[in-house]
């Protein structure tokens, strides 16, 4: 792997930190997160206009067709400004799917996405019964379309979405575990908000004798798997670099921190234990480096990622509770109040595969691949 950054990539970074920074201060991200929904439609557009929304898409949707490592190196930039959108989940995740899936039914939707006019949220999670199996909506056909009813719980950012791409599974052999798109604001879709301390705006999805026509099945059956597969592992690896940005600053700013804070007439920083502390962070960062791009670019080059996304993703989940006490450590009391920035990035931070697979999902992948 060639970590070095070609001149294009050295350019899309240097413009989104550029215009982020303009446009997405830590002042507005915190009146977005004052705001219903957390997030917001105007900058959603303007992302669209920018051309981040269909970066990696087909030419033929509205897309630049560049490569899932540049959408990468974009999404590294919106986490270092904390930015409270479902870039990840409906760009690296819906969007990207439903280019896979090669379906003319859904350019009209991936047109709409790329311009920023429609956001498509995943919802793969489903619910748990009281013996604490997993189970998906159930999807039967209805005439030549079909019905769908049952639930998936903590969807991010589901209020943001104007479709839903649901995995769904049948009781017979008719229909088979499938993919479909749900527009959000129709007849039988109900939206509750969850309370969470993080920025994601989890919620519950029921739904309830949702009519939908034959063109809304966007895959079914092993092919439908696959699809599903890929989308969360590239979720996963787009969130790891989203966390890599986000814990960038966290670390500038913590050594910044640490030169100007004194106590017992000296700097903070010139005790050794803090160098330390600072030292595991650099170390600990730099390897999420290194396993995330490893990660995005055989995804990039169109190779089997699956082993190493656990391993980026595994080694996320050890590490950025760590490195965030080390970063709460340093800064003190300081560091826990609202009014400081660090509390931003310490609620946008979290697990990549949070919500969707437990870290012992991960090492398991990890040594069996």
């Amino acid at each position: 792997m060639n970590i070095r950054l070609t001149e294009t990539q050295e350019m899309l970074r240097a413009s989104a930190r550029e215009f982020l920074s303009e446009n997405c201060p830590p002042k507005t991200v915190r009146e977005l997160r004052a705001t219903g929904h957390g997030w917001s439609a105007d900058l959603w557009r303007r992302f669209g206009e920018l051309g981040w929304l269909g970066l990696a898409l087909p030419e033929s949707t509205g897309g630049s067709a560049m490569s899932f490592l540049d959408l990468c190196l974009l999404t590294e930039e919106m986490g270092y400004a904390c930015v409270p959108s479902p870039f990840t989940d409906a760009v690296a995740g819906c969007g990207i799917l439903l280019a896979e899936a090669g379906r003319q039914h859904d350019v009209e939707t991936l047109e709409m996405l790329a311009s920023g006019e429609s956001v498509v949220i995943p919802a793969f999670s489903g619910s748990y019964d009281t013996d604490g199996f997993q189970g998906m909506p159930l999807v039967s056909r209805d005439g030549d379309g079909y019905s769908i009813n049952g639930t998936h719980l903590f969807v991010r950012h589901g209020a943001a979405a104007s479709h839903f791409l649901c995995q769904v599974q049948s009781d017979d052999d008719s229909v088979g575990p499938a993919l479909i798109l749900i527009p959000a604001h129709i007849v039988g879709v109900h939206l509750t908000e969850l309370h969470s301390a993080l920025d994601d705006r989890p919620c519950r999805i029921d739904l309830t004798g949702v009519q939908m026509p034959a063109p809304a099945l966007v895959s079914t059956g092993s092919e439908a798997m696959d699809l599903r597969r890929h989308a969360q592992q590239r979720m996963d690896i787009a969130r790891c670099f989203d966390n890599l940005g986000a814990l960038t600053w966290v670390l500038e700013d913590t050594v910044a921190y640490a030169r100007d804070r004194t106590q017992f007439g000296r700097p903070i920083g010139s005790f050794q234990i803090l160098q330390h502390y600072c030292a595991d962070m650099h170390i600990m960062l730099e390897g999420l480096r290194m396993s995330a791009y490893h990660a995005a670019w055989k995804m990039s080059e169109a190779l089997d990622a699956a082993r190493d996304t656990a391993i980026a993703c595994g080694y996320a989940h050890q590490v950025i509770p760590r490195f965030l006490g080390l970063a709460h450590q340093i800064h003190g009391a300081m560091g826990v109040t609202l009014e400081h920035d660090l509390y931003l990035y310490s609620t946008h931070a979290r697990a990549p595969g949070h919500g969707l697979t437990p870290l012992s999902e991960y090492l398991e992948s990890t040594l069996s691949l």
